[in-house]
């Protein structure tokens, strides 16, 4: 029997952020129809006695970890980095990616972990990334791929699954840090690869996953942005490269999910990034 492709999801879920739990409803009816193995939040809460995600996911069985939960962070913030697994997750740090004064005033940070998935993966490390989110902020987004490419290396070995990265990396492919991030560019004195999901298995469009045409995104755009019709793809799904790590991997499809209201309700002001990777050949 051909052996089950890895589900892989990414998505920015905005907090506490109103209508919240109307939201809530259409972001887990879309987390059970695409089952992910592996699923990476950014801006998810964790304040007050309340863990957005595992309210999101109760009953559902997935191993939980927020960054909160490994250590505190000076700054009046209600979220954060979140990892959720089918599988236990072991050894989860939180990387800070304070990096500069202009990164210092949000929690920025890589979270990672090592998931003991089954064979044939195996052992792997999964990565929720989010790095800086100004337009003016490209360089902090260069030192901080920086850093996310050396915890890898880091962290890695090249007879293990290749990691997985994912997250709202705020800003667009033709940016540094993301040519960076996918061999494109060196950066630092440095270079790396890693397979980006989209670029490799998407449909060939444009692949936004924040734009105007969402409801809740074009307040903020209209507010801070004053662009109208914005649209940029900053969320992605990467994975290590086959020059690095000598299991098999494959990207089977790439879609952008959850790109349209349920009764006028949007799950996010950002839409999620799915994935599904082939394990063998």
């Amino acid at each position: 029997m051909p052996t089950a492709p890895l589900r892989v999801l990414t998505m920015n879920i905005w907090t506490f952020s109103p209508p919240y739990e109307a939201r809530m409803a259409v972001l887990r009816a879309g987390i059970e129809r695409l089952s992910p193995d592996l699923m990476a939040f950014q801006e998810a809460g964790y304040a007050g006695g309340r863990h957005q995600v595992a309210e999101l996911l109760d009953g559902l069985g997935y191993h939980i970890v927020h960054q909160f939960e490994l250590g505190a962070f000076e700054y009046d913030r209600d979220n954060g980095c979140c990892i959720a697994s089918r599988w236990p997750l072991q050894d989860a740090t939180v990387v800070p990616l304070n990096l500069t004064e202009r990164s210092s005033r949000y929690p920025y940070a890589l979270l990672t972990a090592r998931v003991a998935a089954p064979s044939p993966v195996g052992d792997l490390l999964f990565v929720c990334a989010k790095p800086s989110w100004e337009l003016k902020s490209e360089y902090e987004r260069e030192l901080q791929a920086v850093v996310l490419a050396k915890t890898v290396a880091e962290h890695t070995g090249s007879e293990e699954f290749p990691p997985i990265l994912a997250g709202d990396f705020d800003t667009t492919p033709e940016h540094a840090s993301i040519r960076f991030l996918g061999g494109k560019q060196s950066l630092a004195g440095m270079s790396t690869h890693f397979r980006d999901a989209w670029a490799e298995a998407g449909d060939g469009s444009a692949g936004y996953t924040w734009e105007w045409a969402n409801g809740y995104a074009r307040e903020i755009i209209a507010e801070k942005l004053h662009q109208p019709n914005h649209a940029r793809r900053i969320d992605y799904i990467f994975l290590g490269s086959p020059h690095d790590y000598q299991p098999y991997a494959a990207f089977r499809t790439c879609r952008v999910e959850m790109t349209a209201p349920a009764d006028g309700v949007w799950a996010s002001d950002h839409y999620a990034v799915y994935t599904e990777i082939e394990t063998t050949p």
